[in-house]
């Protein structure tokens, strides 16, 4: 007979540490299992074992969770994605498998956003005006229905990368260049397409906001709303989060999450929902990825609503999710702002010897010789600050922790000119 164990696709990326609290309690005490590239990353350690594999490339996972049965005689009783560039391998382990999880036709309505958008209006959801591209030509047609200014992506990609705005048609080269060099730098990291992008209607929001939303089978339930805050454009880059965000009562967004999780056909786990509210209160859906939300959202959650989501996240893909209760009341105000160096090169990495009570955690990435470049997407942040303050409600204007984040930022380097 053969043993079981959970695993957990990017388990040991940063940012998703308490995925294994989440886990271990989901599991009741069943194995937990991660895959990394090899021993390099210091996550792994806390893991009953590791499959070395590139969790990007999703016939390379099914390759290596088979050799790994036929070495251990052991199998998989759930596959479980925790950001976009994972979900892929989880479903084809899925129906390999005969899992509890999202398939691959699912994930293909997530994953890409020409495919998602199309499936959202058809539903009969708020989504911007949008086309598919591949060159320049195709875009600038689009670009004359459309009317700018308009909001290019890849189709495939995530963390902000290659997404541009465009206000004039002497930035529509420029841009379009600019978002291609962006995926092909990855020199196909990510495993998608290169050639495939989107162009969208610019919604100008009064605020953006994301969803978690759980689901198993028919039941989908938005758990948190979480207020976000963007970089300069023409990029969106996230350089923080708060929770509970001011729109946390809103009804009408959190139906609007949930049906659109049901019309992609998520059916297991947590999912990530993304949209803009302008300010006549109108909704627009940016994206809805399958797998539970990053940079620390998560996070915010445990320590807002005392829930860890990640367990929801396992239980639902072990087929175990109970329903929540009908009200989540807040314990305070959670945060978290993106640590971003002045432009240059990194001399010294000077570390507080000491942080104030509510702040509950700081990582910093950036290490002496690393090159600080603006912020442009995910990969240009050099760490985190998260905070908690018990009893403390949302308002409007809020940016404490974006202004602690800076503070820290001039102290923690000492850089030269490029």
């Amino acid at each position: 007979m053969k043993q079981t164990y959970i695993l957990i696709l990017g388990g040991e990326f940063a940012l998703r540490e308490r995925v294994l609290a989440g886990a271990l309690r989901a599991g009741n005490g069943m194995k937990v299992l991660t895959m990394a590239k090899n021993r390099l990353s210091p996550a792994i350690k806390f893991f009953d074992d590791y499959i070395p594999g590139d969790v990007a490339d999703a016939d390379a996972v099914l390759s290596a969770v088979q050799a790994y049965e036929r070495e251990h005689n052991s199998v998989p009783v759930a596959a479980i994605p925790m950001n976009d560039f994972t979900v892929r391998a989880a479903a084809l382990l899925t129906e390999h498998y005969g899992l509890h999880g999202n398939g691959v036709e699912t994930i293909n309505n997530c994953r890409d956003k020409f495919v998602m958008k199309q499936l959202l209006q058809r539903a009969g959801l708020p989504v911007p005006r949008f086309a598919a591209f591949s060159t320049l030509e195709e875009l600038k047609m689009h670009i004359g229905r459309i009317g700018l200014p308009v909001v290019i992506k890849p189709r495939e990609m995530a963390g902000s990368l290659g997404v541009l705005k465009i206000t004039s048609p002497e930035e529509i080269e420029p841009a379009f260049r600019r978002s291609v060099a962006d995926v092909i730098g990855l020199n196909g990291e990510a495993h998608a397409p290169e050639d495939l992008f989107q162009v969208e209607e610019y919604i100008a929001a009064q605020r953006e906001v994301s969803v978690e939303v759980i689901n198993q089978g028919s039941y989908h339930r938005a758990v948190a709303v979480t207020d976000k805050y963007l970089g300069d454009e023409p990029h969106f880059v996230e350089t923080g989060h708060s929770m509970p965000s001011l729109h946390s009562d809103n009804q009408d967004l959190r139906r609007i999450a949930e049906q659109s999780c049901a019309a992609l056909g998520i059916r297991q786990g947590m999912a990530h929902f993304e949209a803009r509210i302008m300010a006549d209160g109108t909704i627009k859906i940016i994206e809805v990825g399958a797998r539970t939300g990053g940079d620390t959202i998560m996070d915010l959650i445990e320590r807002t609503y005392g829930i860890n989501p990640y367990e929801l996240h396992v239980r639902s893909h072990l087929n175990r999710l109970e329903p929540l209760p009908e009200t989540l009341p807040s314990r305070g105000l959670s945060a978290v702002a993106f640590i971003k160096a002045r432009p240059g090169v990194i001399e010294k990495v000077s570390l507080p010897s000491t942080l104030p009570g509510y702040v509950t955690n700081m990582q910093v990435t950036a290490r002496p010789l690393d090159r600080s470049r603006p912020l442009e997407s995910w990969k240009t942040r050099e760490g985190s600050v998260e905070y908690f303050w018990p009893g403390r409600a949302p308002q409007a204007g809020f940016r404490e922790h974006l202004d602690h984040a800076d503070a820290y930022a001039e102290t923690l380097f000492t850089l030269r000119p490029e």
